[in-house]
């Protein structure tokens, strides 16, 4: 939904919520149906506790949405240059402004500089895989918090993405994974909803599963017992893959089908990743025409993702 408003030139901030109906946010599991997602939270930046605090935050895009677990973030752009802070999108009409250096994530600016400074501070529950740092539907820069050399004998394999969007969108993939020449030392299953579909290990090199999504993502992480030897074979109802061990590496192995982002992702992570809080500082060459939407998608080792709201900056 997000790249359809950019692709229509809305200004938008981004909110994670469910259409659950537990009335439990944060804590709404899809069951043993068909629902293949968790239910979301936002993280209001609100002046207040208070009604009015939080429409304020809302009428600002000042919060960050995530897919239910409990993240700081907190994302900045800072200008060399003066830089005009609109009190809202100045698209709608009469609004107020005011100069500034400094911008929070959702403000909308206008400012001449050919390039800004963006800071990114996260702070999760569980180790951080990937921060992917956006322009709008550009993707600048995929940052991992470990480098080659730290990769050890953890592999991880995904699966994701819905056959169109509606109802009836879910894809299903039953499955199993083979080493040849190798084997499996632990399995740990990722974003596995329902304990009853099955996760089992049937023999050393052997993984078998039930499994679907909707639009997220789920698979398992696999610690070998050799880092090099063998080959990884994949085989669901929509692909069917092999893959020497020693070529999944930081750098994902992607196995698309059609559908929505409906694809199978390999690769190496390290065998302990220590990395749950991050502070990033990047400069960024701003676009001369249009807005430049600048924010982040932190992806979690435990299978959650957080998203803050764009910082607009147009000249």
């Amino acid at each position: 939904m997000i790249a359809d408003a950019f692709e229509q030139g809305y200004r938008v901030g981004i909110v994670s919520n469910s259409d659950g109906h537990k009335g439990r946010p944060g804590a709404s599991h899809p069951g043993s149906t068909k629902f293949g997602a968790y239910g979301g939270l936002t993280c209001m930046l609100a002046p207040s506790f208070s009604r009015t605090g939080f429409m304020e935050s809302l009428q600002k895009r000042h919060h960050y949405g995530t897919t239910g677990s409990r993240v700081v973030l907190d994302t900045r752009v800072t200008f060399e240059g003066p830089a005009k802070l609109y009190s809202d999108d100045p698209n709608l009409g009469n609004v107020t402004s005011k100069i500034a250096n400094e911008a929070m994530m959702g403000d909308i600016l206008r400012s001449s500089d050919n390039e800004v400074t963006f800071s990114v501070d996260v702070h999760g529950p569980s180790p951080i895989e990937r921060i992917d740092i956006r322009n709008g539907l550009e993707t600048i820069e995929v940052y991992r918090p470990y480098q080659e050399a730290d990769l050890g004998r953890r592999i991880r394999v995904l699966w994701e993405g819905s056959e169109y969007r509606g109802r009836g969108r879910e894809t299903v993939w039953d499955g199993h994974a083979e080493v040849m020449d190798n084997s499996f030392e632990t399995l740990t299953p990722i974003n596995r909803y329902n304990p009853d579909k099955k996760f089992d290990q049937t023999a050393p090199g052997r993984l078998e599963w039930s499994a679907l999504t909707t639009g997220g993502f789920g698979g398992f992480d696999a610690v070998l017992k050799d880092s090099q030897q063998g080959t990884l074979k994949i085989d669901t109802t929509l692909i069917k893959e092999e893959i020497s061990v020693q070529d999944i590496g930081r750098d994902e192995i992607i196995f698309e089908n059609g559908g929505i982002e409906r694809r199978i992702r390999i690769f190496r992570l390290p065998n302990t990743n220590p990395h749950r809080t991050i502070k990033l500082k990047r400069k960024i060459k701003l676009r001369k025409h249009g807005d430049n939407a600048l924010y982040v998608r932190v992806t979690f080792e435990d299978g959650h993702y957080a998203w803050s709201s764009p910082i607009y900056i147009f000249d």
